[in-house]
């Protein structure tokens, strides 16, 4: 082949090999067109609750980002978080990405997923699959359960709520899932959900902000430690929490309107009444997976309240992911700041 020729087909070549390099360049300036930069003024819309509940994902981001054990819980806690509006952050592909100050993680930078700020960030920054929408609480009530897992109890119900095709929402003692921890993993695995309800059941406004404050932190990392995941709500023993404590906590305080007293009662069929009188669309129930008899009135609760038309869902299904910091629960429209 003479030389002029070897000098085209190089050329030839190299367009091609150029050609083909340049396919590659609009996935990348796509991405990079992706990535926005915003203030947690844009995000929230100068909500400082919200700003709460996106410190709240960091710190389960952190931990799982360093596979963190749970003796490490206590630490995430001191972690400095934004606390002002006209911080930023960058919107990715993958999440929230976020810079951090020195600590003890060694963390220089996370992404939180999107799928962990529905609800917490305003839709229009989120992907359209994580963005909350209308829903209708008229037909829809949450089954939630206290002071467990016990050992034999919280199993069966757990089957009751399995053959049912329903969830709960399970409020357990820390002191409870550090001795039962294979049983808060089935709770989780079949789809309910985990709050913290305190270590051992003081009266928080007994043993003040700073004893309240250990108690919530010492539960969260017994959960974390069974599980892998920080609970996001706590309900406190006797729904009483000041603001003080609601402050110092940063987790949506998740309260009842429905109460079954059957602690009081210890009688199944006085606890089916007592919810089943009671019980309108939105509401939040309570009930205690430590006694028998309340296990044993749960399927007949749900078939009841299933043959009127209700929904049995989780407390996150029910305020539809967008619980607050700050805030208390007593059901799907009734919310109030904690201390009132």
């Amino acid at each position: 082949m003479k030389k002029g020729k070897w000098h085209q087909l190089g050329l030839l070549v190299a367009i091609v090999a150029l050609v083909a390099g340049m396919g590659a360049l609009p996935a990348q300036a796509k991405s990079a067109a992706k990535a926005k930069t915003v203030t947690f003024s844009q995000l929230t819309n100068k909500n400082p609750k919200r700003l709460a509940a996106i410190r709240q994902a960091a710190r389960q981001q952190i931990l799982k980002q360093k596979h963190a054990k749970g003796s490490k819980v206590a630490a995430v806690y001191k972690v400095k978080l934004p606390r002002h509006m006209n911080k930023k952050a960058t919107l990715t592909t993958k999440g929230l990405r976020m810079n951090l100050l020195a600590n003890s993680f060694k963390v220089k930078q996370i992404t939180i997923p999107y799928t962990q700020l529905k609800g917490k960030v305003l839709n229009r920054y989120l992907p359209k699959a994580n963005r909350t929408k209308a829903v209708k609480t008229t037909k829809m009530v949450a089954l939630t359960f206290d002071d467990g897992p016990d050992k034999t109890l919280t199993p069966r119900l757990l089957k009751t709520l399995k053959k049912y095709k329903v969830h709960a929402t399970f409020f357990e003692t820390g002191q409870n899932v550090s001795r039962y921890p294979q049983i808060s993993r089935a709770v989780l695995a079949g789809g309910n959900e985990l709050g913290n309800h305190s270590w051992n059941h003081p009266d928080f406004n007994r043993i003040g902000t700073a004893k309240t404050v250990s108690q919530i932190t010492r539960t969260n990392r017994a959960i974390y430690q069974a599980t892998g995941t920080l609970p996001q709500y706590v309900r406190p023993p006797y729904g009483n929490v000041t603001a003080a404590e609601g402050r110092a906590v940063e987790q949506p305080i998740i309260r009842w309107s429905v109460d079954s007293r059957d602690w009081a009662y210890l009688n199944k069929n006085k606890d089916i009444n007592e919810v089943m009188k009671d019980t309108r669309g939105g509401d939040i129930i309570l009930m205690h997976d430590i006694h028998s008899q309340s296990v044993a009135a749960a399927p007949t609760i749900i078939k009841r309240l299933k043959a009127k038309g209700y929904k049995l869902v989780t407390v996150s299904q029910l305020l539809n992911n967008q619980a607050l910091p700050g805030l208390q629960y007593f059901g799907a429209h009734d919310y109030r700041t904690v201390g009132k």
